[in-house]
């Protein structure tokens, strides 16, 4: 049985991996439409990724889209997720989602989040 990673230092390559892996799932499910201000940064000293965004859906709304369930009343099908079978879901709270990638914990943070719903209805708006 091998250990388990459990910190940056330890195995940065993992880790930068991981970021790479959920970022590149932000981008092709859109999962952060509407969001602006994107931050990520190592938390809990080294030994999680925490991403953070302004606006646009709710934390758990995110971690749905990554974990490559459909997103009811979306108008797309992008279903399909860039770590499907890699990453489960962790305990959330309203304004926080969590997840694990790889064994390494994933934090999803939104700064007053509006929710997919009401991001769509803006665009739908403004392109009427």
């Amino acid at each position: 049985m091998t250990a388990q990673v459990h910190h940056l230092r330890d195995n940065p390559a993992r880790y930068y991996e991981v970021l790479g892996r959920v970022m590149s799932a932000l981008r092709e499910t859109g999962a952060l439409g509407g969001a602006s201000h994107l931050d990520w940064w190592p938390g809990n000293g080294g030994r999680t990724w925490e991403i953070e965004w302004q606006g646009g859906p709710f934390p758990a709304e995110v971690a749905v889209r990554l974990l490559g369930a459909p997103d009811p009343g979306v108008g797309d099908d992008q279903d399909d997720c860039a770590v499907r079978g890699l990453i489960s879901p962790g305990r959330g709270e309203n304004e926080r989602a969590h997840l694990v990638v790889l064994d390494v914990p994933v934090n999803l943070r939104a700064i007053d989040p509006i929710g997919t719903s009401q991001v769509w209805a803006t665009l739908t708006l403004a392109q009427g």
